[in-house]
């Protein structure tokens, strides 16, 4: 039988390349500091899956979800491995030139283990209720869905879920841009998979998504308990 696994898409945290958008008003080993803290709340939120298979008449049965880290470049394991202290996690190379080689290769990497359905979220949503995606999970399992998308508000998206590799689904999708998503879910509706659409939510890629997240930590209780690497480097830093 095959178990449901969450896979973090994490490149390690070095400074000059991690979060170089947010660099000013942050320094770059700011800026590599903040993308730790990401990395690990975002392990942190896919530790805390555990969705329910069921309903009301039948027997609900708790699942155990697995959690994948799968990291760039093939030495910043050690790197991510430090960050999370020994947390168990299954750990898988990426590989492919961009990020929808790198997502195909991971899925499929992760069907050979006998995990699935999948969901591959990236490092860049701290605050990512972890509500928005249970719906997956459980649709996928239910087999009422073939594909679940989470759209950023920049175009591009937080979360895809599949229950086994599709090929052609990130064909021709124009990455880091505005029409990422649209272009992923076109893809999807012409090889007749069903989508399942996901709540909004933002990415931290900006100064001004930076000084969003700052106020949302601020306000709301619960983002802090969501995110609580990224609330305490925030804190400390008076950023």
């Amino acid at each position: 039988m095959s178990h449901p696994a969450v896979i973090v898409m994490a490149k390690a945290p070095r400074a000059g390349e991690a979060k170089t958008r947010l660099v000013p008003p942050l320094t770059p080993s700011e800026a590599a500091e903040l993308a730790a803290c990401f990395f690990s709340d975002a392990v942190s939120l896919a530790r805390s899956l555990t969705p329910a298979y069921g309903s009301t008449v039948e027997a609900v049965v708790k699942v155990t979800v697995e959690t994948v880290v799968a990291y760039t470049p093939p030495e910043g394991r050690a790197v991510l491995e430090d960050i999370l202290r020994g947390a168990g996690v299954l750990w898988l190379e990426q590989e492919g030139t961009d990020l929808g080689a790198r997502l195909s290769s991971i899925i499929v990497r992760a069907s050979a283990l006998d995990l699935g359905p999948l969901v591959l979220i990236g490092a860049d949503s701290p605050t990512l209720p972890p509500g928005f995606l249970t719906p997956a999970l459980d649709a996928l399992a239910r087999g009422t869905a073939d594909i679940a998308l989470g759209p950023a508000e920049d175009g591009g998206f937080y979360a895809v879920a599949l229950r086994s590799p599709v090929p052609g689904l990130f064909e021709r999708v124009e990455w880091s841009t505005p029409r990422a998503y649209v272009q992923t879910a076109r893809n999807a509706a012409r090889l007749g998979l069903r989508l399942l659409e996901l709540p909004r939510w933002y990415d931290v890629d900006t100064p001004a998504d930076l000084i969003r997240l700052a106020a949302e930590l601020s306000a709301d209780e619960d983002a802090r308990r969501r995110a609580p690497a990224t609330y305490e480097w925030l804190r400390r830093s008076n950023k």
